[in-house]
Protein backbone atom coordinates (compact mmCIF):
# COMPACT_ATOMS: atom_id res chain seq x y z
CA UNK A 1 0.00 0.00 0.00
CA UNK A 2 1.23 3.29 -0.90
CA UNK A 3 1.61 6.32 1.62
CA UNK A 4 -0.85 8.28 0.39
CA UNK A 5 -3.14 5.94 0.03
CA UNK A 6 -2.60 4.85 3.31
CA UNK A 7 -3.14 8.20 4.83
CA UNK A 8 -6.41 8.80 3.18
CA UNK A 9 -7.69 4.78 3.98
CA UNK A 10 -6.60 5.93 7.62
CA UNK A 11 -8.67 9.16 7.88
CA UNK A 12 -11.19 7.05 6.57
CA UNK A 13 -11.17 4.51 9.25
CA UNK A 14 -11.71 7.51 11.73
CA UNK A 15 -14.57 9.35 9.49
CA UNK A 16 -16.43 5.88 9.48
CA UNK A 17 -16.19 5.84 13.16
CA UNK A 18 -14.22 3.08 14.11
CA UNK A 19 -12.78 4.23 16.88
CA UNK A 20 -12.80 0.43 18.50
CA UNK A 21 -11.36 -0.86 15.62
CA UNK A 22 -8.35 1.58 16.30
CA UNK A 23 -8.28 1.33 20.24
CA UNK A 24 -7.32 -2.46 19.37
CA UNK A 25 -4.42 -1.07 16.91
CA UNK A 26 -2.97 1.27 19.17
CA UNK A 27 -3.04 -1.53 22.23
CA UNK A 28 -0.94 -3.79 20.13
CA UNK A 29 1.15 -0.97 18.65
CA UNK A 30 4.40 -1.33 20.38
CA UNK A 31 4.41 -5.16 20.51
CA UNK A 32 5.94 -7.54 23.05
CA UNK A 33 9.10 -6.51 21.97
CA UNK A 34 12.06 -9.50 22.60
CA UNK A 35 11.88 -11.62 25.05
CA UNK A 36 13.62 -10.96 28.16
CA UNK A 37 14.19 -14.23 30.43
CA UNK A 38 12.74 -17.75 30.44
CA UNK A 39 10.62 -17.33 33.35
CA UNK A 40 9.47 -13.09 33.10
CA UNK A 41 5.92 -14.11 34.03
CA UNK A 42 5.02 -10.07 33.61
CA UNK A 43 6.67 -10.27 29.81
CA UNK A 44 4.35 -13.19 28.95
CA UNK A 45 1.67 -11.12 30.78
CA UNK A 46 2.09 -8.62 27.75
CA UNK A 47 2.34 -10.80 25.62
CA UNK A 48 -1.22 -12.04 26.33
CA UNK A 49 -2.35 -8.46 25.72
CA UNK A 50 -1.47 -8.35 21.97
CA UNK A 51 -4.59 -10.99 21.71
CA UNK A 52 -8.41 -9.79 21.44
CA UNK A 53 -9.36 -13.23 23.45
CA UNK A 54 -11.22 -12.88 26.48
CA UNK A 55 -10.18 -12.82 30.15
CA UNK A 56 -13.60 -14.89 31.07
CA UNK A 57 -12.45 -17.78 28.86
CA UNK A 58 -9.45 -20.32 29.35
CA UNK A 59 -8.47 -21.24 26.05
CA UNK A 60 -6.51 -24.73 25.95
CA UNK A 61 -7.44 -25.69 22.59
CA UNK A 62 -5.04 -24.10 19.79
CA UNK A 63 -4.32 -26.88 18.82
CA UNK A 64 -8.07 -27.01 16.81
CA UNK A 65 -7.16 -23.29 16.27
CA UNK A 66 -5.14 -20.40 17.44
CA UNK A 67 -5.91 -17.06 18.14
CA UNK A 68 -4.73 -14.44 16.30
CA UNK A 69 -3.28 -11.45 17.76
CA UNK A 70 -3.89 -7.85 17.04
CA UNK A 71 -0.93 -7.32 15.04
CA UNK A 72 -2.37 -10.26 12.37
CA UNK A 73 -6.37 -9.03 12.22
CA UNK A 74 -5.54 -5.23 11.55
CA UNK A 75 -3.65 -6.62 8.93
CA UNK A 76 -5.78 -8.41 7.49
CA UNK A 77 -8.60 -5.51 8.09
CA UNK A 78 -6.66 -2.92 6.78
CA UNK A 79 -5.73 -4.72 3.26
CA UNK A 80 -9.49 -5.49 3.24
CA UNK A 81 -10.77 -2.17 3.33
CA UNK A 82 -8.27 -0.93 1.16
CA UNK A 83 -9.12 -2.85 -1.06
CA UNK A 84 -12.75 -2.35 -1.30
CA UNK A 85 -11.98 0.89 -0.94
CA UNK A 86 -9.95 1.86 -3.85
CA UNK A 87 -11.06 -1.54 -6.07
CA UNK A 88 -7.82 -3.24 -6.32
CA UNK A 89 -6.66 -6.76 -6.29
CA UNK A 90 -3.51 -8.59 -6.10
CA UNK A 91 0.12 -7.91 -3.70
CA UNK A 92 0.45 -9.74 -0.75
CA UNK A 93 1.53 -13.61 -2.30
CA UNK A 94 5.03 -12.88 -2.51
CA UNK A 95 5.31 -11.23 1.07
CA UNK A 96 3.46 -14.47 2.64
CA UNK A 97 6.14 -16.89 0.51
CA UNK A 98 9.19 -14.70 1.41
CA UNK A 99 8.12 -15.06 5.27
CA UNK A 100 7.18 -18.72 5.14
CA UNK A 101 10.22 -19.58 2.95
CA UNK A 102 12.05 -17.94 5.95
CA UNK A 103 10.34 -19.11 9.10
CA UNK A 104 10.61 -22.94 7.14
CA UNK A 105 13.86 -23.16 6.31
CA UNK A 106 13.40 -23.82 2.05
CA UNK A 107 13.14 -21.48 -1.14
CA UNK A 108 10.56 -19.79 -1.49
CA UNK A 109 9.91 -21.67 -5.10
CA UNK A 110 9.22 -24.67 -2.90
CA UNK A 111 5.94 -23.16 -1.10
CA UNK A 112 2.77 -23.48 -2.10
CA UNK A 113 -0.31 -21.40 -0.75
CA UNK A 114 -2.89 -22.89 0.24
CA UNK A 115 -6.02 -22.88 2.90
CA UNK A 116 -5.60 -25.63 5.27
CA UNK A 117 -3.34 -29.19 5.95
CA UNK A 118 -5.81 -31.34 4.40
CA UNK A 119 -5.60 -29.08 0.82
CA UNK A 120 -2.12 -29.51 1.02
CA UNK A 121 -2.38 -33.54 1.61
CA UNK A 122 -5.03 -34.25 -0.81
CA UNK A 123 -2.50 -32.30 -3.72
CA UNK A 124 0.22 -34.90 -2.70
CA UNK A 125 -1.68 -37.72 -2.74
CA UNK A 126 -3.34 -37.21 -6.03
CA UNK A 127 -0.52 -35.81 -7.45
CA UNK A 128 2.52 -39.15 -6.61
CA UNK A 129 2.47 -41.59 -9.52
CA UNK A 130 0.94 -44.75 -7.31
CA UNK A 131 -0.88 -47.62 -8.66
CA UNK A 132 -2.85 -50.62 -7.47
CA UNK A 133 -0.88 -52.28 -5.26
CA UNK A 134 1.11 -50.04 -3.77
CA UNK A 135 1.84 -49.55 -0.63
CA UNK A 136 1.41 -46.42 1.73
CA UNK A 137 2.35 -46.38 5.26
CA UNK A 138 0.21 -44.37 8.11
CA UNK A 139 -0.35 -44.24 11.94
CA UNK A 140 -2.61 -45.32 13.98
CA UNK A 141 -3.27 -41.45 15.10
CA UNK A 142 -3.88 -40.07 12.00
CA UNK A 143 -6.84 -36.80 11.62
CA UNK A 144 -9.44 -37.16 9.23
CA UNK A 145 -7.39 -34.29 7.39
CA UNK A 146 -4.74 -36.76 6.49
CA UNK A 147 -6.29 -40.17 6.96
CA UNK A 148 -9.44 -39.01 4.64
CA UNK A 149 -7.38 -38.20 1.36
CA UNK A 150 -5.32 -41.67 1.59
CA UNK A 151 -9.16 -43.45 2.24
CA UNK A 152 -10.13 -42.19 -0.52
CA UNK A 153 -6.92 -42.73 -2.85
CA UNK A 154 -7.17 -46.35 -1.49
CA UNK A 155 -11.40 -46.28 -2.48
CA UNK A 156 -10.48 -44.95 -6.08
CA UNK A 157 -7.26 -46.09 -7.10
CA UNK A 158 -6.60 -49.45 -4.94
CA UNK A 159 -3.54 -48.18 -3.05
CA UNK A 160 -2.81 -50.20 0.07
CA UNK A 161 -2.14 -48.85 3.19
CA UNK A 162 -0.40 -49.79 5.91
CA UNK A 163 -0.95 -48.54 9.22
CA UNK A 164 1.80 -48.66 12.14
CA UNK A 165 1.28 -48.14 15.71
CA UNK A 166 2.93 -44.75 17.53
CA UNK A 167 5.88 -46.19 20.15
CA UNK A 168 6.12 -45.36 23.46
CA UNK A 169 9.44 -43.82 22.28
CA UNK A 170 11.18 -42.26 19.41
CA UNK A 171 13.23 -44.94 19.02
CA UNK A 172 10.45 -47.52 19.34
CA UNK A 173 8.35 -45.75 16.98
CA UNK A 174 11.21 -45.03 14.37
CA UNK A 175 11.57 -49.38 14.79
CA UNK A 176 7.85 -49.75 14.24
CA UNK A 177 7.89 -47.36 10.83
CA UNK A 178 11.43 -49.29 9.95
CA UNK A 179 9.97 -53.21 10.24
CA UNK A 180 6.73 -52.07 7.96
CA UNK A 181 8.74 -51.02 5.02
CA UNK A 182 8.22 -53.82 2.31
CA UNK A 183 9.40 -53.97 -1.15
CA UNK A 184 5.96 -52.25 -2.32
CA UNK A 185 6.32 -49.61 0.18
CA UNK A 186 6.63 -45.74 -2.37
CA UNK A 187 5.70 -43.47 0.88
CA UNK A 188 5.59 -42.98 4.63
CA UNK A 189 3.03 -40.29 5.21
CA UNK A 190 3.11 -39.28 8.62
CA UNK A 191 1.84 -36.56 11.06
CA UNK A 192 5.34 -34.48 12.66
CA UNK A 193 3.10 -34.37 15.76
CA UNK A 194 -0.01 -36.03 15.58
CA UNK A 195 -3.76 -34.52 16.79
CA UNK A 196 -4.73 -36.95 19.36
CA UNK A 197 -1.46 -36.96 22.10
CA UNK A 198 1.06 -34.33 20.88
CA UNK A 199 3.73 -36.52 20.31
CA UNK A 200 6.38 -35.44 18.47
CA UNK A 201 7.37 -38.20 16.00
CA UNK A 202 11.59 -38.54 14.91
CA UNK A 203 10.42 -36.93 11.67
CA UNK A 204 14.44 -36.57 10.71
CA UNK A 205 15.13 -40.35 11.26
CA UNK A 206 12.18 -41.45 9.40
CA UNK A 207 12.90 -39.16 6.66
CA UNK A 208 16.82 -40.31 6.44
CA UNK A 209 15.32 -44.11 6.47
CA UNK A 210 13.15 -43.25 3.73
CA UNK A 211 15.69 -41.64 1.50
CA UNK A 212 18.21 -44.85 1.86
CA UNK A 213 15.65 -46.45 0.47
CA UNK A 214 14.26 -44.83 -2.56
CA UNK A 215 10.67 -43.68 -0.62
CA UNK A 216 9.06 -40.44 -0.69
CA UNK A 217 7.71 -38.95 2.76
CA UNK A 218 5.10 -36.94 3.04
CA UNK A 219 4.74 -34.70 6.86
CA UNK A 220 1.27 -33.90 8.45
CA UNK A 221 2.59 -30.38 9.76
CA UNK A 222 -0.60 -29.34 11.61
CA UNK A 223 0.79 -28.72 14.66
CA UNK A 224 5.01 -27.70 14.68
CA UNK A 225 4.84 -24.15 12.86
CA UNK A 226 4.85 -21.88 15.37
CA UNK A 227 5.40 -24.15 17.91
CA UNK A 228 8.65 -25.27 17.49
CA UNK A 229 11.69 -24.61 15.37
CA UNK A 230 11.32 -25.76 11.86
CA UNK A 231 13.81 -26.62 9.18
CA UNK A 232 12.55 -28.15 6.74
CA UNK A 233 15.86 -28.72 4.41
CA UNK A 234 17.45 -29.84 7.58
CA UNK A 235 14.23 -32.72 8.27
CA UNK A 236 14.76 -33.87 4.39
CA UNK A 237 11.13 -34.56 3.99
CA UNK A 238 9.92 -34.32 0.35
CA UNK A 239 6.51 -32.67 1.21
CA UNK A 240 4.96 -31.47 4.16
CA UNK A 241 1.24 -29.59 4.60
CA UNK A 242 1.18 -27.61 6.88
CA UNK A 243 -1.43 -24.61 8.66
CA UNK A 244 -1.39 -20.72 9.33
CA UNK A 245 -3.94 -20.71 11.49
CA UNK A 246 -3.09 -23.05 14.75
CA UNK A 247 0.38 -22.14 16.45
CA UNK A 248 1.37 -19.77 13.43
CA UNK A 249 -1.97 -17.36 14.77
CA UNK A 250 -2.52 -16.36 11.53
CA UNK A 251 -5.29 -15.88 9.44
CA UNK A 252 -7.85 -18.56 9.43
CA UNK A 253 -8.40 -20.61 6.49
CA UNK A 254 -4.66 -20.18 5.57
CA UNK A 255 -1.76 -22.59 4.84
CA UNK A 256 1.20 -23.60 2.50
CA UNK A 257 2.32 -27.23 1.22
CA UNK A 258 6.44 -27.56 0.95
CA UNK A 259 7.28 -29.49 -1.79
CA UNK A 260 11.20 -30.28 -2.93
CA UNK A 261 12.26 -28.87 -5.54
CA UNK A 262 14.09 -32.14 -6.87
CA UNK A 263 10.33 -33.90 -6.36
CA UNK A 264 8.31 -30.86 -8.19
CA UNK A 265 8.18 -32.89 -11.71
CA UNK A 266 7.58 -35.79 -9.31
CA UNK A 267 3.97 -34.53 -7.85
CA UNK A 268 1.92 -33.75 -10.86
CA UNK A 269 -0.50 -30.51 -10.97
CA UNK A 270 -3.98 -32.01 -11.49
CA UNK A 271 -5.53 -28.35 -11.24
CA UNK A 272 -4.86 -25.56 -14.20
CA UNK A 273 -5.45 -22.01 -13.53
CA UNK A 274 -3.54 -18.23 -13.37
CA UNK A 275 -0.28 -19.02 -12.59
CA UNK A 276 0.13 -22.71 -12.39
CA UNK A 277 1.24 -22.45 -16.15
CA UNK A 278 4.11 -20.66 -18.04
CA UNK A 279 2.21 -19.74 -21.19
CA UNK A 280 -1.08 -20.85 -23.12
CA UNK A 281 -2.52 -20.17 -26.52
CA UNK A 282 -6.09 -20.95 -27.79
CA UNK A 283 -5.63 -19.50 -31.04
CA UNK A 284 -2.63 -21.92 -32.06
CA UNK A 285 -2.79 -25.13 -33.99
CA UNK A 286 -1.95 -27.30 -32.05
CA UNK A 287 -3.04 -25.82 -28.85
CA UNK A 288 -0.44 -23.77 -26.91
CA UNK A 289 0.71 -25.13 -22.98
CA UNK A 290 3.98 -24.25 -22.70
CA UNK A 291 4.67 -26.27 -19.65
CA UNK A 292 4.10 -25.71 -15.65
CA UNK A 293 5.47 -22.84 -13.48
CA UNK A 294 8.93 -23.82 -12.05
CA UNK A 295 7.82 -22.50 -8.58
CA UNK A 296 5.29 -23.90 -5.89
CA UNK A 297 2.98 -21.96 -7.72
CA UNK A 298 2.04 -24.88 -10.20
CA UNK A 299 -0.09 -26.12 -7.10
CA UNK A 300 -2.34 -22.63 -6.55
CA UNK A 301 -3.98 -21.18 -8.92
CA UNK A 302 -6.81 -18.23 -9.58
CA UNK A 303 -8.20 -15.45 -7.35
CA UNK A 304 -6.30 -15.56 -4.00
CA UNK A 305 -7.26 -13.43 -1.16
CA UNK A 306 -4.44 -11.07 -0.70
CA UNK A 307 -5.65 -9.68 2.85
CA UNK A 308 -5.08 -13.02 4.67
CA UNK A 309 -1.44 -13.56 2.95
CA UNK A 310 -1.03 -9.87 4.80
CA UNK A 311 -1.71 -11.40 7.72
CA UNK A 312 0.33 -14.48 7.40
CA UNK A 313 3.67 -12.19 6.86
CA UNK A 314 2.54 -10.03 9.91
CA UNK A 315 1.90 -13.39 11.75
CA UNK A 316 5.32 -14.47 10.84
CA UNK A 317 6.74 -11.27 11.85
CA UNK A 318 4.75 -10.97 15.10
CA UNK A 319 6.45 -14.46 16.05
CA UNK A 320 10.26 -13.41 15.39
CA UNK A 321 9.84 -10.45 17.70
CA UNK A 322 9.22 -12.44 20.33
CA UNK A 323 11.70 -14.83 19.37
CA UNK A 324 10.84 -18.53 18.13
CA UNK A 325 12.88 -20.27 20.62
CA UNK A 326 12.00 -18.02 22.98
CA UNK A 327 8.14 -19.25 22.51
CA UNK A 328 9.07 -23.41 22.19
CA UNK A 329 10.45 -22.86 25.27
CA UNK A 330 7.57 -21.09 26.61
CA UNK A 331 5.26 -23.42 25.48
CA UNK A 332 7.27 -26.64 26.50
CA UNK A 333 7.63 -25.01 29.88
CA UNK A 334 3.32 -24.91 30.16
CA UNK A 335 2.76 -28.19 28.92
CA UNK A 336 5.53 -29.40 30.56
CA UNK A 337 4.31 -28.12 34.19
CA UNK A 338 0.44 -29.37 33.19
CA UNK A 339 1.80 -32.97 32.69
CA UNK A 340 3.86 -33.56 35.42
CA UNK A 341 1.03 -31.79 37.44
CA UNK A 342 -1.66 -34.43 36.22
CA UNK A 343 0.85 -37.51 36.39
CA UNK A 344 1.28 -36.50 40.68
CA UNK A 345 -2.61 -35.87 40.81
CA UNK A 346 -3.75 -39.32 40.50
CA UNK A 347 -2.71 -43.46 40.65
CA UNK A 348 -5.12 -43.91 37.54
CA UNK A 349 -4.07 -41.49 35.40
CA UNK A 350 -3.61 -42.74 32.11
CA UNK A 351 -0.86 -40.42 30.64
CA UNK A 352 -0.88 -40.93 26.90
CA UNK A 353 1.56 -37.93 26.07
CA UNK A 354 5.21 -39.40 26.40
CA UNK A 355 7.36 -38.09 29.26
CA UNK A 356 10.37 -38.35 27.15
CA UNK A 357 12.04 -34.81 26.41
CA UNK A 358 12.09 -34.94 22.64
CA UNK A 359 8.69 -36.59 22.17
CA UNK A 360 7.15 -33.94 24.21
CA UNK A 361 6.26 -30.25 23.11
CA UNK A 362 3.23 -28.07 23.40
CA UNK A 363 0.30 -30.70 23.80
CA UNK A 364 -1.13 -33.08 26.51
CA UNK A 365 -3.71 -35.80 26.14
CA UNK A 366 -4.65 -38.21 29.24
CA UNK A 367 -7.36 -39.86 30.58
CA UNK A 368 -8.28 -40.99 33.72
CA UNK A 369 -9.48 -44.67 34.05
CA UNK A 370 -13.37 -45.59 34.37
CA UNK A 371 -14.43 -42.00 33.82
CA UNK A 372 -15.80 -40.85 30.70
CA UNK A 373 -13.73 -38.23 29.42
CA UNK A 374 -16.55 -36.61 27.01
CA UNK A 375 -18.41 -35.92 30.14
CA UNK A 376 -15.30 -33.63 31.85
CA UNK A 377 -15.26 -31.85 28.38
CA UNK A 378 -18.99 -30.52 28.54
CA UNK A 379 -17.72 -29.94 32.19
CA UNK A 380 -14.93 -27.64 31.57
CA UNK A 381 -16.79 -26.29 28.52
CA UNK A 382 -19.61 -25.20 31.11
CA UNK A 383 -17.01 -23.34 32.98
CA UNK A 384 -15.38 -21.60 30.09
CA UNK A 385 -12.43 -23.86 29.96
CA UNK A 386 -11.96 -24.97 26.58
CA UNK A 387 -10.32 -28.09 25.88
CA UNK A 388 -10.47 -31.23 23.23
CA UNK A 389 -11.93 -34.64 23.56
CA UNK A 390 -10.62 -36.74 21.04
CA UNK A 391 -12.29 -39.49 19.85
CA UNK A 392 -10.38 -39.95 16.83
CA UNK A 393 -8.81 -43.83 16.61
CA UNK A 394 -11.22 -44.93 19.74
CA UNK A 395 -8.65 -42.98 21.97
CA UNK A 396 -11.29 -41.07 24.21
CA UNK A 397 -9.11 -39.04 25.38
CA UNK A 398 -8.70 -35.06 26.75
CA UNK A 399 -6.27 -33.14 24.86
CA UNK A 400 -4.61 -29.82 26.50
CA UNK A 401 -2.89 -27.24 23.95
CA UNK A 402 -0.80 -24.83 25.65
CA UNK A 403 0.63 -21.41 23.43
CA UNK A 404 1.93 -18.14 24.45
CA UNK A 405 -1.25 -16.70 25.49
CA UNK A 406 -1.76 -19.44 28.64
CA UNK A 407 -0.46 -18.76 32.24
CA UNK A 408 0.65 -21.25 34.81
CA UNK A 409 -2.72 -19.59 36.98
CA UNK A 410 -4.91 -20.94 33.84
CA UNK A 411 -3.21 -24.21 34.26
CA UNK A 412 -3.72 -24.50 37.80
CA UNK A 413 -7.24 -23.87 37.62
CA UNK A 414 -7.86 -26.11 34.88
CA UNK A 415 -6.23 -28.55 37.05
CA UNK A 416 -8.63 -27.65 40.12
CA UNK A 417 -11.29 -29.16 37.86
CA UNK A 418 -9.73 -32.39 36.73
CA UNK A 419 -9.09 -33.03 40.79
CA UNK A 420 -12.81 -32.40 41.32
CA UNK A 421 -13.47 -34.55 38.58
CA UNK A 422 -11.50 -37.12 39.58
CA UNK A 423 -12.34 -37.44 43.19
CA UNK A 424 -16.05 -36.66 43.11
Amino acid sequence: MNPSRRKFLQQSLFAAGSLAFAAHAARAAAGPGPHPGAHDEAYWEKVRAQFPLTSKRVFLNNGTIGVSPYKVIDSVYEDMLDCDTFGWHGGGEQEALSALASFLGTKEEEISLTHNVTEGINIVCWGLPLAAGDEVIITNHEHVGHAGPWLNRRKLSGVSLVVVDLGKTAEETLHNISKAISAKTRLISVPHIPCTIGQVLPVKEICSLARQRGIWTCLDGAHPPGMLRIDLHDIGCDFYAGCCHKWMLGPKGTGFLYVAEDKRNVLQAYYGGAGVDTGWDLTTNPFLFKGYAESGHRYFYGTQNSSLYQGIARAVAFQEEIGRQAIEERVKALSGYLQDQLIRLHPDMDMLTPQEQISRAAQVSFRVKGRDMQKFQARCQEKEIIIRYVPENNIHCIRVSTHIYNTYAELDYFLSEVEQFVFS
